[in-house]
């Protein structure tokens, strides 16, 4: 980030960074959970919920990415060691059934994943408001497809 970018912002960014990190570890976990749960669901319905979860997956790691970018242009550092992502994570872990036939299962576990999402860009969103714009701006964008994607889960259970 260039200088002009440091000086706008009106908050220490140490407590931004580590949000952030927590988040992009969050997202991580998501897209590894997902991707799994796609690969190893099994039963009636398994093709269609591995098809809305592998696409998951891939939102997932496009949020992990963005979160990513914006953890280095404000000078901090990604994970360098996958087992530093589940220390980091807010979720620390998505609990899938394990019985691969459960899709409801799998989906309430998705849709415990998604509302802590909600909860993480929430937050963050909370404490970037009117001093990070850039930030903000971002966990407003990955808070609306959070919400887009808990309520697209609600129905598929019909919670």
């Amino acid at each position: 980030m260039g200088r002009r970018g440091r000086e706008i912002l009106d908050t220490p960014v140490e407590p931004i960074i580590q949000a952030l990190r927590a988040a992009y570890a969050d997202e991580w976990l998501a897209h590894y959970y997902y991707l799994h749960a796609a690969q190893t669901a099994s039963g009636i319905n398994a093709p269609q919920v591995a098809s809305m979860l592998t696409a998951r997956a891939g939102d997932e790691l496009t949020h992990a990415t963005r979160l990513g970018e914006r953890i280095l242009e404000l000078g901090g550092t990604l994970p360098a060691d996958w087992l530093e992502i589940p220390r980091l994570s807010n979720s620390k872990r998505i609990e899938f059934p394990r019985k691969t036939s459960d899709v409801i299962g799998i989906l309430k576990a998705v849709l415990k994943a998604e509302r802590s999402a909600i909860n993480t860009y929430q937050e963050l969103s909370r404490m970037t408001r009117h001093k990070d714009t850039v930030t903000h701006e971002l966990s407003e964008e990955l808070l609306a497809d959070e919400v887009k994607d808990e309520e697209h889960t609600e129905n598929l259970i019909g919670d």
